[in-house]
């Protein structure tokens, strides 16, 4: 299950994403209807007609946690909900950071792993260990 937290907020994913086709400027509010582009294509992201403000890369401040290791995942299926996480939270939220629950194992190892290409490639900002059992991923920088 995905939760937004964020700004005293904790409301179940599915009310504050956006929808799926569109965007909101949260600079200047006008809603456009371009279709959201995968997070590996950030360097390709269209930029508010009103305002020259890029549409993707906006945070509101708040955090989607998701649970990746703690239904008897195997590490094949634990990187699947990986990868389906980010990619949810780049297109369908303007959240800052994705928190996921990795556990102490295994699956812990592996996206780590994922985390440090991906970081590399500039596809994620950066990350880092909360604990042993939860990595923070960041997708966007504040806004400002």
């Amino acid at each position: 299950m995905f939760r937004v937290t964020g700004f005293g907020l904790s409301k179940p994913a599915h009310e504050l994403f956006v929808k799926p086709n569109s965007r909101q400027c949260l600079f200047c509010g006008l809603l456009d209807s371009r279709t959201p582009g995968e997070i590996a294509d950030r360097h390709l992201e269209p930029v508010c007609v009103k305002c020259d403000t890029p549409l993707w890369s906006q945070s509101d401040g708040s955090t989607v946690t998701v649970d990746i290791a703690h239904q008897r995942e195997t590490v094949a299926q634990a990187l699947g909900k990986f990868k389906e996480a980010l990619s949810r939270s780049w297109q369908r939220s303007h959240a800052e950071h994705l928190r996921l629950i990795v556990g102490g194992g295994l699956i812990r190892d592996a996206v780590l792993g994922e985390l440090f290409f991906l970081n590399s490639k500039g596809i994620v900002l950066a990350f880092e260990e909360e604990n042993r059992g939860a990595v923070l991923v960041r997708l966007r920088w504040p806004l400002l």
